[in-house]
């Protein structure tokens, strides 16, 4: 019976420390999380700029979802395409300084849309070892063929990109979301074939009002890190958007996003172009991490001991979830540490002190 198959599956990952039996919180308040009927001080979430937390984007949301009430109730290829979507893509576009944007549910659904679109049987796909699961299941997805490179190692590129290939591209995160590092794209544009970024972690955090990369043509991104909503996108030629648009399956095959999300993300937007006091912030407190973006890790190997530190810190008032297999190489569980705006100075003093004693 598969009820038996799914039990026996259960608890085999129960005794591996594999199951996951999320925290539930009940409020949030800038840094804090009120958890379990107590507050600690968050260090996991990727609000980097406080945005979802900003009474102005639930005011843009609430008076769209007034209007239009909440369900798009279709596809965008049939009726689910309202102004605000159209109005949340050519803010996006703006925004990255791409010549055109395509709205989608996740930026899982993104990257799903975008590989499995300009990628076949007949495609070279160079894939940092480390990408996020999203585009690594794109990947497969595509039927191209993939060449996996050390992680961040361009030499091993440029060893790999001499393989004929009908159409050939680089696919990097450009922050990686389990390490913290960044990508080395200087050298990967070097090797000479297109390069393609997941900048997801950049919005919000890097370069000019937060706009992350803005040097690559071909991006994806979401609204769901430092923008604090819900959306996935890709930029890029428009005539690349006109082909996502009619061939993306995961544009073409699900509803689209509730109109009153794109009214927030528009807002959201708006905000973190006007953030730079946030960003300083948050920065200062990225140099206290030691880390070259708000994300830090402290790799503990095994599933056990990653547990046991993230309990000593919830014990201690800090709520540090532990990373375990499959979102990281087996023996290479840990604590995944991400610093925002709103936390002070001695909110990551008092975590960096915690993690002296562990």
């Amino acid at each position: 019976m598969l009820a038996d198959d799914f039990r026996s599956e259960l608890e085999a990952l129960d005794r591996a420390g594999l199951v996951r039996r999320p925290r539930i919180l009940e409020r949030v308040r800038g840094p804090y999380a009120v958890v379990d009927g107590r507050e600690v001080l968050s260090f996991c979430s990727n609000d980097y700029l406080g945005i979802a937390q900003d009474p102005r984007v639930a005011e843009a949301a609430g008076r769209a979802a007034r209007e239009w009430g909440w369900g798009a109730a279709s596809s965008r290829a049939v009726s689910g395409t309202t102004r605000l979507h159209t109005a949340l893509e050519e803010a996006i576009a703006d925004f990255k300084r791409a010549p055109a944007a395509l709205l989608f549910g996740s930026g899982a659904a993104a990257n799903q849309g975008l590989v499995g679109t300009i990628a076949g049987r007949e495609t070279l796909i160079l894939s940092d070892e480390l990408n996020h699961a999203s585009l690594i299941d794109a990947c497969r997805l595509s039927r191209a063929k993939v060449a996996v490179y050390p992680h961040g190692d361009v030499a091993a590129a440029r060893r790999l990109i001499g393989q004929e290939a009908a159409r050939k591209f680089i696919l990097t995160d450009t922050v990686f979301s389990m390490d913290g590092d960044l990508a080395p794209l200087d050298g990967l544009r070097a090797l000479g074939a297109d390069v393609v970024i997941d900048d997801v972690h950049g919005l919000g955090v890097f370069g000019p009002d937060g706009r992350g990369n803005t040097d690559v043509a071909i991006q994806t991104g979401n609204l769901s890190k430092a923008a604090g909503g819900v959306g996935g996108f890709v930029v890029g030629p428009r005539e690349l958007i006109e082909l996502l648009r009619s061939r993306a399956r995961s544009f073409l095959f699900t509803t689209a996003m509730p109109p009153a999300a794109c009214a927030a993300g528009i807002e959201a937007l708006r905000l973190v172009r006007e953030a730079d006091d946030r960003r300083r912030t948050l920065w200062e407190n990225v140099k206290l991490l030691g880390s070259p973006s708000p994300i830090r890790t402290v790799i503990l190997g095994s599933n056990e001991d990653a547990l046991a530190a993230s309990e000593r810190l919830w014990e201690q008032g800090l709520f540090v979830p532990a990373i375990r297999p499959p979102t990281v190489a087996p023996g290479t569980a840990r604590l995944r540490i991400t610093v925002t705006a709103m936390h002070e100075r001695e909110h990551v003093e008092a975590l960096l002190d915690a993690l002296k004693k562990l």
